[in-house]
């Protein structure tokens, strides 16, 4: 291989690769396949949004590879029992509100 800049001439350079070893990942928890979109809510999501009704910033964040079940595991499924974490994430949050008019809290949200 030799470098641009040499336009015809026979010097042979080898570039060495820039890739990094390995990186160790560490997980605070690993779901089954068995896992129902319900506990999986409970586990992950749910302290999520009661942190954000008591005022913190919040942010979910999906990663995963083309048909790795991001889709489903948000949105949900048309079987009972298989609605993701979006539409239970608004329910909670729609509840939480309408919760707080009631006592007179509501003052405080910017609706």
């Amino acid at each position: 291989m030799t470098e641009p800049q040499c336009h015809g001439m026979n010097k042979t350079r080898f570039r060495t690769s820039t890739i990094t070893g390995s990186s160790i990942y560490t997980f605070s928890r690993i779901f089954s396949p068995e896992t129902t979109q319900s506990d999986f809510f409970a586990k992950t999501t749910l302290p999520l949004v009661q942190d954000v009704l008591q005022g913190q910033n919040g942010l979910l964040f999906t990663y995963g590879v083309t048909n790795s079940g991001k889709t489903y595991t948000v949105q949900g499924g048309h079987t009972r029992g298989s609605v993701g974490i979006l539409p239970r994430t608004l329910d909670v949050i729609f509840n939480s509100i309408e919760g707080l008019r009631g006592d007179g809290k509501a003052s405080n949200l910017h609706l």
